[in-house]
């Protein structure tokens, strides 16, 4: 164990603050990059890390925050990424030697991991590899992953530090109302990191401390790893042209003790903090070793079942959780259409099956790409891109192709299930690995090279090889699963009787969590469903607790129910009183027009992203209505329905974003039929991100969806200076100019940009946003409208349109 990871254990470590705030303190301009700063300045980096030290911090930052090669190539110097890194880790190298530890600082690169971005997870994962292999070299004690945005972003860049170092990682994420901009909870993210391997976990920048101790309490009942966090000194705030953060330091100080009592081993500040912040909070946690409280920080040991997660949702199995299915129905090896769509790349046919399993009730969707004479590690990573962006569910990747599995794994945003390993060298060589690197639980097989063994405690034998081989890998416990095979009654029922027996003595002597391929039993036999739900109801009294199956059966759905309740594993039988007091009958349609059922139908496709559909439907269309009713009613209704939704925080980012895109299709298809200036008629937009910000994708999700509404928009892209959207605004005949900036140094451009533009054309109005803007700062700078998000910015510019 590193030097750093004892000391965590042995007490709480205080960060430092903020390095922006600092810079400008000590002399960055206006617009200047940071880390290019550094390498002409190097003495003032020095001087902000004693500043620091002299206040009480035991880690200090590395000023590398935006050292990674997509983020310099916006200032030509892409190859200055070595440089800048060791630059910065020897730094602050020299000031602490060694009576601190210091933090090697990696940043969000801007961009989102396809199919949400534009560049591949193995792209970003070589772009934080040059990173933190640099960091290393220079000489840093950890690697702190912050302010991401994204969890497939920092499942890259934890790879790479993981993978490439052998240094220690911090990963921290950033909170909006208790989930990251792409819809990823604090108890999602400590699943999937803690499985990854993250050493230590937590939150920075977002907010205050009060928001992020809320947070904090999240983490801790879902990992027992160290947890971190770095607060903003609340909110900027613009006062006479100079950014101002208001939380003064004796307040975020009376957080200290709150946050360790939560379980935090490393606190430090964040957005507008000086070294008076970590002065007072210094003070304050000395006072409280001193007292012998907090003078080690606790062991946390807390006992977790299986849990599996999308990006954005859990999924627990095992110990007192209810059975569950596993969605079968993904599968072409039985199922003509599912191969078919598989061979023609037609993929709403695979996400409306796993719709409709999810809406009969299954938490879980197995996914199976074999079909015979496709590549299996292509089809795998299509089917886990589109599938992830569509369905807010966690994926059991039904795989055995270990080429297949890594490149699925890599797509996957969340924690999957390997379906699956069992007992033979070469699979437990190839699969344990794998679901360790990348984080995932595995489904253990009872087979081995001998084939299935006749009794339940042969089988029970197996199964304690891949535990305890899944051990030596360093997967615990809760993710290792066990299916103990059945086969059909039609060859012998004293068989299927041996599965319920292994079940039971694995769950008696092993304790895992069990699951199981339900439908093998009825293989070759009459009536499936019968044996199917028969077989199941044993099972689950036996310990199991999950059933690849399909949920469409209403017989199984039913079993599953009513054996649950006998089980003793639901609680006030509330779910089987839900289930009974249901209707068994789906009510017919009422009664439309076939032009009705149209509009609906496109309806249903935008709010789903089912692109595939969409111009076939508008083509239909067209021939029953007028293009104006198609727009108006079958096409902005359900992009406001996701808008709503995502505001309200019901619907996510990879939703609202695949929605967009399916109305984007609809558009451009009906753009043949428009009049040429039809978008310029709705309303022209010039947006772009201000001089000296390169951060781009909240601007880049606003201008998509403008332009999925009908809007004409012109991206001018990031590091805009002022005359360019003026110039921009003037070609393009805009009404409106949007103004993005992420960076608390930078936001204050915008107040000349706007001085500068109305100052020109008073009739152009102009709205703003980011992650640093608040509705105070906008209206103090005289913009026109604030855009809390891409939702909001759509609906201020059709409200301004409308006042001209």
């Amino acid at each position: 164990m590193s030097q750093f990871l004892k000391s965590l254990k042995a007490r709480p470590l205080l960060g430092d603050g903020a390095m922006g705030t600092m810079l400008v303190r000590h002399g960055l301009g206006r617009g200047e990059n940071p880390e290019l700063w550094m390498l002409s300045h190097p003495e003032e980096i020095k001087k902000i890390h004693h500043a620091y030290l002299a206040a009480g911090s035991q880690v200090l930052q590395t000023n590398t925050f935006g050292a990674n090669s997509l983020k310099l190539q916006d200032y030509q110097v892409a190859s200055k990424v070595k440089e800048i890194n060791l630059t910065a880790a020897k730094l602050a190298r020299e000031v602490v030697g060694n009576s601190a530890f210091v933090a090697g600082i990696i940043g969000p690169t801007g961009h989102f991991p396809a199919p949400l971005g534009d560049i591949t997870w193995s792209d970003l994962v070589d772009v934080f590899k040059e990173q933190a292999i640099a960091l290393e070299e220079g000489g840093v004690d950890f690697l702190f992953l912050e302010t991401f945005l994204d969890l497939g972003e920092i499942r890259a860049a934890l790879f790479a530090a993981k993978t490439y170092t052998s240094l220690p990682v911090a990963c921290s994420l950033t909170y909006t109302k208790g989930r990251t901009l792409t819809g990823t909870t604090p108890e999602v993210a400590a699943v999937v990191l803690s499985a990854m391997g993250a050493d230590l976990i937590g939150a920075n920048c977002s907010t205050g401390p009060q928001d992020l101790l809320e947070v904090m309490k999240a983490y801790r009942q879902y990992t027992n790893l160290p947890l971190l966090v770095e607060p903003n000194a609340g909110m900027p705030e613009l006062v006479n042209g100079e950014t101002v953060f208001r939380e003064t330091p004796e307040h975020m100080s009376a957080f200290v003790e709150p946050f360790i009592d939560s379980g935090v081993s490393l606190i430090g500040a964040c957005c507008g903090s000086t070294p008076e912040h970590i002065r007072a909070m210094s003070e304050k946690m000395s006072a409280a070793i001193a007292q012998q409280k907090h003078l080690h920080t606790p062991a946390w040991t807390l006992q977790f079942p299986t849990r599996l997660s999308s990006r954005t949702k859990i999924v627990k199995l095992g110990q007192k959780e209810a059975p569950v299915i596993i969605g079968e129905r993904i599968n072409p090896t039985a199922r003509k259409l599912i191969a078919e769509a598989y061979r023609s790349g037609n993929w709403s046919v695979i996400t409306e099956e796993g719709l409709a399993q999810i809406e009969a009730g299954a938490p879980l969707l197995d996914v199976n790409v074999g079909v015979p004479g496709l590549k299996e590690s292509n089809l795998l990573v299509l089917g886990v891109r589109h599938l992830q962006m569509a369905l807010d569910i966690p994926l059991v990747l039904d795989c055995t192709s270990p080429e297949a599995l890594e490149k699925g794994l890599q797509e996957y945003q969340g924690k999957a299930l390997i379906n699956s390993v069992n007992g033979e060298e070469k699979s437990l060589e190839a699969i344990l690995p794998l679901a360790k690197r990348y984080g995932a639980a595995v489904l253990g097989l009872t087979l081995d090279e001998k084939g299935i063994p006749e009794t339940a405690e042969g089988r029970l034998k197996i199964a304690e090889k891949i535990l305890q081989r899944a051990h030596a890998h360093g997967l615990p416990k809760e993710d290792v699963l066990i299916d103990c095979l059945v086969l059909t009654a039609a060859v012998s029922s004293t068989l299927a009787m041996e599965t319920i027996r292994a079940i039971s003595l694995v769950k008696q002597h092993l304790g895992l969590t069990t699951a199981l391929g339900l439908s093998n039993v009825s293989h070759g036999l009459p009536q499936r469903s019968w044996l199917n739900s028969s077989f199941l109801a044993l099972a689950i009294a036996a310990g199991l607790d999950a059933a690849i199956a399909n949920p469409l059966d209403a017989r199984i759905k039913e079993t599953l129910f009513a054996s649950t309740l006998l089980a003793g594993k639901d609680p006030g039988a509330k779910a089987y009183l839900t289930l009974a007091g249901s209707s068994a009958v789906i009510p017919a349609a009422t009664a439309a027009s076939h032009k009705e059922a149209s509009l609906e139908a496109l309806n249903t496709c935008i709010f789903n992203g089912q692109q595939e559909k969409i111009v076939p439907l508008v083509k239909e269309l067209l021939t029953k209505t007028d293009l104006l009713s198609i727009i108006h009613l079958g096409i902005i209704p359900p992009l406001e329905k996701i808008g709503n939704l995502f505001a309200n925080g019901e619907a996510y980012l990879p939703q609202l974003m695949l929605s967009g895109d399916a109305a984007k299709a609809a558009f451009d298809f009906l753009k043949q039929y428009l009049p040429d200036n039809a978008s310029a008629q709705k309303g022209t937009i010039v947006i772009g991100t201000v001089k000296g910000d390169v951060h781009d994708i909240g601007k880049n999700i606003t201008a998509a969806l403008l332009e999925n509404h009908g809007y004409r928009v012109i991206d001018l892209g990031k590091n805009v200076p002022a005359d360019e959207f003026l110039r921009a605004a003037k070609k393009e005949k805009a009404e409106i100019v949007g103004l993005s900036a992420l960076m608390t140094t930078t936001m204050i451009e915008m107040q000349s940009i706007i001085d500068i533009i109305k100052k020109e054309d008073s009739r152009i109005k102009i709205i703003v946003g980011g992650a640093v803007v608040t509705p105070e700062f906008a209206r103090e700078i005289g913009a026109d409208g604030y855009g809390k998000d891409a939702v909001e910015a759509v609906r201020i510019v059709a409200a301004l349109l409308k006042e001209n």
